[in-house]
């Protein structure tokens, strides 16, 4: 969290586990629309909390992993549309999709100090779940 250069995390699929918090500390966190991002799979929370893995769609529910629920609670910055029938269907028109995000996403942070872009990604990491908890 204390680079003093902009970051941004781009989830193209499937960002899970402890290590997927790391993409959260950035300035600008984008993800494709059909991807996911939680720190513990649905299938492993169920075994977790339900002593069942079978219940992973309720697991999934309450994780909120979609980049739309993400969106609402202030994870994502930015869902990156895909094509018709996923980004695999037209792996260039997602690359051309996410590189004219990922340019609009440096245009914002364009300029900024480095203290300041440490202060506002260490701001927006402390809100990150504050807002669209009831989502």
């Amino acid at each position: 969290m204390e680079i003093g250069v902009p970051l941004i995390s781009i989830i193209i699929g499937e960002g899970g586990s402890g290590g997927a918090v790391a993409f959260a500390t950035a300035d600008k966190v984008l993800m494709l629309e059909h991807s996911i991002y939680s720190v513990i799979s649905p299938e492993g929370c169920a075994s977790i909390l339900w002593k069942d893995s079978e219940k992973m769609r309720e697991a999934a529910i309450a994780l909120k992993l979609t980049a739309q629920d993400l969106k609402k609670l202030g994870v994502c910055d930015t869902i990156i549309p895909e094509p018709s029938g996923g980004a695999q269907r037209n792996k260039s028109k997602t690359i051309e999709t996410v590189g004219l995000s990922l340019n609009e996403a440096l245009k914002d942070l364009d300029g900024q100090a480095s203290d300041n872009l440490i202060k506002n990604r260490r701001q927006k990491y402390l809100n990150m779940g504050t807002a669209g908890l009831a989502a």
